[in-house]
C-alpha cells in the first residue's frame, strides 16, 4: 500500500449536521398536505420526486425546495395556493440559513491529523450554500483544499488527487455515505472509510460487498486518527 498523503472528509453528516434539517422539512411537508393524502404518502411522493430531480437539479436545498413545490402541485392536483407555495419557499430559505452544528470529535480529529497529511474537504451540493457552510463551520483553516462537486465518482477522486499533486493510491476518503464517499474511492484505488451516522438518506444507501479491499469502518470520526496511524505503521 502506498504511503498516505491525502486524507479527505465528506462534510454533511460527517463533520456537521445536515439531514436533520431535511427530515424536519419533510415531516412539515407531510403535515401541510395531510388534507390531500396521508402524511406518509405525501413524504414518500416527495422523496420519489426529489430522487428523480437530482439528475436535473443536482443535490442540495434548492433542488429539495423545487421538489417540494412540484410535489405540492402533484398531490393537490394543481390546486395548491400561492400562500402555500410561499410557505414552501420560506422553508427552503430557513434550511439555507440554519446554524452549523459540528458533530462530536471533529476539531480534535482535524487537529491531530493536520500537519502530517494534506487534509481535504470534498462535498456535494449547491456551490453557494456549501461555501457558506464551510465558512460558518470555522473549519476551513484545517483544509488545504475544499472541493465542492456535483457528484462523487471514481474519476472525481482521480481529478482531485491529481490537482493536489498526489494519486488516489495515496488517498483516504472518510464519510457517512457508502455510495458516495466509500465505494467510489475504493474503485479509484484509494481507501474508503465509513463513518456511520444515525440517519441515512435513502438515495445514499448502499451495501459494501463482502471482502472489499481497502474498506474500513470506524465508530465515529475520532477513529480516523487511530486508523491512519495503524495504516502508517
Amino acid at each position: 500500500m502506498s504511503e498516505l498523503d491525502l486524507i479527505a472528509f465528506d462534510a454533511d453528516d460527517t463533520l456537521w449536521h445536515n439531514l436533520i434539517h431535511f427530515d424536519a422539512a419533510q415531516k412539515q411537508f407531510g403535515q401541510m398536505f395531510s388534507n390531500y393524502v396521508p402524511e406518509a404518502q405525501a413524504i414518500a411522493t416527495l422523496e420519489k420526486t426529489e430522487s428523480h430531480n437530482i439528475k436535473t437539479y443536482g443535490f442540495g436545498v434548492k433542488s429539495f425546495t423545487l421538489s417540494m413545490i412540484e410535489t405540492a402541485i402533484k398531490i393537490s392536483g394543481g390546486g395548491v395556493d400561492a400562500h402555500t407555495i410561499t410557505k414552501l419557499l420560506e422553508m427552503g430559505r430557513d434550511m439555507l440559513d440554519h446554524d452549523i452544528e459540528l458533530l462530536p470529535h471533529v476539531e480534535d480529529t482535524l487537529k491531530a491529523l493536520q500537519g502530517d497529511y494534506k487534509l481535504l474537504l470534498i462535498t456535494k451540493g449547491d456551490l453557494h450554500h456549501q461555501e457558506r457552510k464551510v465558512l460558518a463551520s470555522g473549519l476551513a483553516h484545517y483544509f488545504e483544499g475544499v472541493e465542492i462537486v456535483s457528484d462523487k465518482k471514481p474519476e472525481t477522486y482521480h481529478r482531485i488527487a491529481k490537482r493536489h499533486a498526489s494519486t488516489t493510491a495515496q488517498m483516504l476518503m472518510a464519510g457517512n455515505s457508502i455510495r458516495s464517499d466509500v465505494l467510489p474511492m475504493i474503485a479509484a484505488g484509494g481507501i474508503g472509510v465509513y463513518v456511520p451516522f444515525e440517519m441515512i438518506w435513502d438515495h445514499e444507501h448502499e451495501e459494501v460487498p463482502a471482502d472489499t479491499e481497502r474498506f474500513y469502518e470506524v465508530k465515529d470520526l475520532n477513529g480516523i486518527v487511530d486508523l491512519v496511524r495503524g495504516i502508517k505503521g
